[in-house]
């Protein structure tokens, strides 16, 4: 790789969930190694290689890895252990630091929320996904949402996305997408991991599609049972229609009607979407599906039922009811078999399913180009 300096220095990759600003080095009067200069904990190289510092000056071993590449930091004389993560390609990186055999947090580097919890990552940038860059045009608008559920008991979250005119022509109403995460994430991750409020902007600002809010809920619903809370994402597409839906067309500038409503979603919000869409052909016009629309069999756990697939017997019907129905994964996807199972079953039922494939696994490179191109599609 050769990443230009416009990607390696673009704002964009420097805003994470804690802070908007990037991160400097941290020098509070409550930190007792203020004296230790600790630079930051990850810097991307034009080469696409990661050096990487953790402050650990009583640790005996330090480890970073990402899946498959683990390296073995060095420990300096000051107590920064370094090193350096070789890397092929560009995507999203979540990484794992390990000090004397326990995971830990490392504050140098950026943090985010993934797979339960919080998580260190980096972004290598993709010199091709220059649609999610930090740029000099309109912004539009992210705000937090609180509603009460029916459905928990509790009060839920969303992220709500409104184009950069919104506040300014009261006269305009928009339609709808509501975008889910994928499982271990939450509400606040497309925008803090996938960028998707850059690429709207971007997008609005070069006239590649309509304007529209986006609403991001958490499908990872917390319910008690038997006095313990457990998550339950089963009943996620219930609080949505109950719950969700009621409160964002009482509450903003939205048009009526399920032509100007849509559903997408990645990994677990796909499969997710796919089941809500084929449920409630009545309720959304459009579908877009980044790994699929259909449960895998997973070891050790009861094949589920997916009754919802007969939408599909009616060809005619879904294909009028909804479209686009638009289908995206990674090359390197594990369940890229699925997907092409997907296709077939389509194709002989003459269900109109748009499918692309992009380079990449199970990650958000792979995610953000599927948006960037079904948000095309949009309410057209």
């Amino acid at each position: 790789m050769n990443i230009p300096d416009r990607f390696l220095q673009n704002q964009t990759f420097d805003t994470r969930a804690l802070a908007f600003n990037r991160q400097l080095t941290p020098n509070y009067t409550a930190d007792p190694f203020a004296h230790v200069d600790k630079p930051l904990g990850t810097q991307v190289r034009s080469d696409g290689s990661v050096f990487v510092r953790f402050y650990g000056p009583c640790a005996q071993k330090v480890t970073v890895s990402h899946e498959d590449v683990s390296v073995e930091l060095k420990k300096q004389e000051d107590g920064m252990w370094t090193g350096v993560l070789p890397y092929d390609e560009p995507g999203f990186k979540q990484l794992a630091f390990m000090v004397d055999g326990v995971k830990v947090i490392n504050p140098l580097a950026p943090i985010g929320w993934g797979s339960g919890a919080a998580i260190n990552y980096i972004e290598i940038p993709d010199e091709e996904q220059d649609f999610l860059l930090m740029r000099d045009v309109p912004h539009g608008t992210v705000s937090m949402e609180y509603f009460p559920s029916s459905v928990t008991g509790e009060t839920e979250c969303c992220y709500v996305y409104t184009p950069p005119r919104y506040r300014d022509e009261l006269a305009s109403d928009y339609p709808v997408l509501y975008l889910q995460h994928g499982g271990g994430e939450n509400e606040g991750c497309w925008v803090h991991l996938g960028k998707v409020n850059m690429i709207m902007d971007n997008m609005l600002a070069d006239g590649t599609c309509v304007p529209f809010i986006i609403v991001m809920n958490n499908v990872m619903l917390q319910v008690k049972k038997d006095g313990k809370w457990e998550e339950d994402v089963s009943q996620f597409g219930d609080m949505l229609i109950r719950d969700c839906i009621p409160f964002i067309e009482k509450h903003y500038r939205v048009r009526p009607g399920k032509k100007n409503r849509a559903i997408a979603g990645l990994s677990l919000g796909s499969l997710l979407s796919g089941q809500i869409v084929m449920e409630h052909t009545d309720l959304f016009g459009a579908a877009g599906l980044f790994t699929g629309y259909t449960w895998p069999i997973m070891p050790g756990r009861p094949v589920k039922e997916q009754p919802w697939l007969e939408a599909l017997n009616d060809a005619e019907t879904f294909n009028r009811e909804v479209n686009p129905f638009f289908g995206a994964i990674g090359d390197r996807e594990v369940s890229l078999l699925l997907f092409e199972n997907e296709r077939v079953f389509c194709r002989e039922k003459g269900v109109n399913y748009i499918q692309k494939i992009y380079p990449g696994t199970h990650e958000w490179r792979v995610w953000r180009a599927a948006a960037h191109d079904f948000f095309r599609m949009l309410f057209r």
